[in-house]
């Protein structure tokens, strides 16, 4: 699939490009996830646990099928103006049987410099379009998007809620935290009816 870029406008009268990730992007994004881990809040990860060059990430995104243009996968990425990449969002149709083939799973990344400009919710607002009226070519689609996250990400959370997402579980002490504490991971769910309009552009 193709997804044409769209000019999204943030807070403050500035705006951002949203449009479709490629490889050519590894380097960049890579970049993004390692200012996001630094920043320690609302992760899962450590820096050392991050790819150490652009291609290995490059690679691994392909082994998880983030790079597939079949409708599978949706990866958009955020720019603003000069080119610099602040935010990422990604649709993972992962689950192979026919049966789960309308679930899809839900990532979402901001820079932290860029965090409370309106990006993640434009990121969302095109994602969940992309994913409310693409159609297979056998006629299956999205129908229900996942996410998860972490129970003191309170922004993030409001954010979701915000689109309609629903907390439906949750994951206890999942994630061991830096100083050794234990925080809870949510489950949330957001179902996209037949007829409803596209969320984004």
């Amino acid at each position: 699939m193709r997804v044409e870029p769209y000019r999204a406008p943030l807070r403050g009268g500035r705006h951002c490009v949203v449009r479709q990730s490629s490889r050519d992007d590894a380097a960049a994004l890579l970049d993004l996830e390692r200012a996001i881990v630094r920043a320690r809040h609302g992760i899962v990860k450590h820096e050392d646990e991050l790819p150490a060059d652009a291609d290995t990430y490059a690679e691994q995104r392909e082994r998880a099928g983030l790079t597939a243009r079949d409708g599978s996968a949706m990866c958009l990425a955020a720019e603003l103006p000069g080119g610099h990449l602040v935010g990422e969002a990604t649709l993972l149709r992962r689950f192979k049987f026919r049966m789960l083939r309308h679930v899809g799973i839900l990532g979402l990344g901001v820079h932290p410099e860029a965090q409370g400009l309106g990006v993640g919710r434009a990121l969302m607002e095109r994602l969940l379009g992309l994913a409310a009226t693409h159609r297979d070519p056998d006629g299956g689609r999205v129908r229900r998007v996942e996410l998860y996250v972490r129970a003191d990400n309170a922004r993030a959370i409001a954010l979701y809620r915000s689109f309609g997402f629903v907390h439906e579980g949750t994951r206890r002490d999942v994630v061991r935290g830096d100083g050794g504490a234990f925080v809870d991971d949510l489950i949330m769910g957001l179902l996209l009816s037949d007829d409803a309009p596209a969320a984004g552009r």
